[in-house]
């Protein structure tokens, strides 16, 4: 056994974990046949009999903004703003009485910016989907940043307007505050936090790191990538 597997096996047994949070991008009823974008995409009946596995194994689905501190429970998160995220994951996840998360890149709201990993195609939410998928109770809108960049390749500032900016016009549009982040790429760096933190950010997630582990830092919650086969 060599230091680092003895180094993350004491962490794990130091601070144990509480649960999970799902990353998930666009639900679709066709996946795509290139293999970028069909890593994204999970289909209605798939991404339904899983979490009817999970519920039969016992776990809870909670909000984001209500992680438990003990037992088995998921959090489903879905980043970037899809369209599909109102007219296919909305549906779904209404009939199971499943709460969720939406981490909207303000620049791709109405279209406004393409999404250069899926060229010459148009999945953005438009103002109006987002309007009235904030207004459903099982739902909550969440900051992605303006433009989705690598926040660790910014300069401070950079990342300070990418942050902040994507909060405050989601707060202009709906009408209340913005307290949840997603991190693009999942890459941050040490001014990263301390912007979240400046701006009263209540949760932070990146893309990578397994399990919710109880923690006493202000960090990003790690998330679980669910990819459909």
């Amino acid at each position: 056994m060599n230091n680092s597997t003895l180094e993350r096996q004491i962490f794990n047994f130091a601070h144990p974990a509480t649960g999970e949070i799902w990353m998930l991008h666009r639900v679709v009823e066709q996946r795509s046949e290139k293999p970028e974008q069909r890593e994204l995409e999970v289909t209605p009946d798939w991404l339904e009999e899983k979490i009817l596995e999970y519920k039969k194994k016992g776990y809870t689905f909670a909000p984001i903004s209500r992680m438990p501190k003990i037992g088995k429970w998921v959090c489903i998160t879905f980043d970037d703003g899809y369209r599909d995220s109102f007219t296919h994951a909305l549906p779904l996840m209404k009939r199971l009485g499943v709460p969720f998360t939406v981490y909207v890149t303000t620049g791709f709201i109405d279209n406004q910016m393409p999404m250069w990993w899926y060229p010459d195609e148009e999945f953005g939410i438009s103002t109006q989907e987002l309007l009235l998928l904030d207004s459903e109770p099982l739902c909550t809108i969440g900051a992605h940043t303006v433009s989705h960049p690598k926040l660790d390749t910014l300069d401070r500032s950079k990342q300070y307007h990418e942050i902040s900016a994507s909060c405050q016009q989601l707060e202009e549009l709906l009408h209340h505050p913005l307290e949840h982040f997603s991190l693009p790429h999942g890459a941050y760096s040490g001014d990263t936090i301390e912007i979240c933190q400046e701006l009263e950010l209540q949760t932070v997630v990146t893309s990578w790191g397994g399990r919710v582990r109880q923690r006493k830092k202000y960090l990003p919650y790690p998330r679980i990538n669910i990819v459909q086969p």
